[in-house]
């Protein structure tokens, strides 16, 4: 089969968010853009204990259609393409469902620039996408517009969706937004958070923009 080294590096990255505990059993999905016309990502319903190399499936950007692969490709392939197509910035996408960020995400409830690290990382507010069932075109539009220029962005009642410009970075942020949803959902546990003062949000957003995290 063609596409090793981009199967390998999916199939790493794909194994290490279910490792991090940010995805259970065949839960979420990664994907990278293998060129203009080409993007690599995990096959739908194979558990990432049970998943090999081989198993990643290669897709046309424009038609969605699998090329020299073995499986399907995940149910969330719309999303993903959606994303690619309209983000020339993006080399790789992460979609999890882990816990924290996912409980808000079923609250709908926005994670604020609460601690410096979200604006870095963020670029700002991780917003919530409008409600689309699962696997369907309307997803991606919603996601598409939810994400605007940042790096990440929730799935109402489903999870979130992060980006960056390979797939370890997409990794990093959904690492880093999953202890700020932590850290978020424990102080409101406690009282109410306190965002930001504007200053640090400004320089925060200045360094995302010079750091390319988007």
């Amino acid at each position: 089969m063609r596409y090793a080294e981009v199967r390998r590096d999916v199939f790493i990255h794909a194994r290490k968010m279910w490792e991090a505990g940010l995805v259970v059993a065949s839960s979420g999905n990664a994907s990278r853009r293998i060129d203009h016309d080409l993007i690599a990502i995990t096959p739908t319903q194979v558990a990432y204990d049970a998943m090999t190399e081989d198993d990643i499936v290669v897709v046309e950007l424009e038609s969605g259609r699998a090329i020299d692969s073995l499986r399907a490709p995940s149910y969330e392939l719309p999303m993903h393409l959606s994303i690619f197509r309209s983000r020339a910035d993006v080399g790789g996408i992460v979609h999890t469902h882990a816990p924290f960020i996912t409980t808000l995400s079923v609250l709908r409830k926005p994670l604020p620039p609460n601690i410096d690290e979200m604006m870095v990382w963020f670029g700002g507010a991780v917003d919530v996408a409008d409600y689309a069932f699962t696997g369907t075109e309307q997803v991606g539009t919603n996601v598409v517009r939810a994400l605007h220029d940042r790096a990440g962005a929730m799935l109402a009642n489903h999870g979130n969706v992060c980006v960056g410009r390979d797939l370890a970075h997409a990794l990093n942020v959904a690492e880093v937004m999953e202890s700020a949803a932590r850290v978020y959902v424990q102080a409101l546990a406690i009282g109410s958070p306190i965002a930001l003062p504007e200053p640090s949000i400004t320089a925060g957003r200045r360094m995302y923009e010079e750091r390319g995290s988007r």
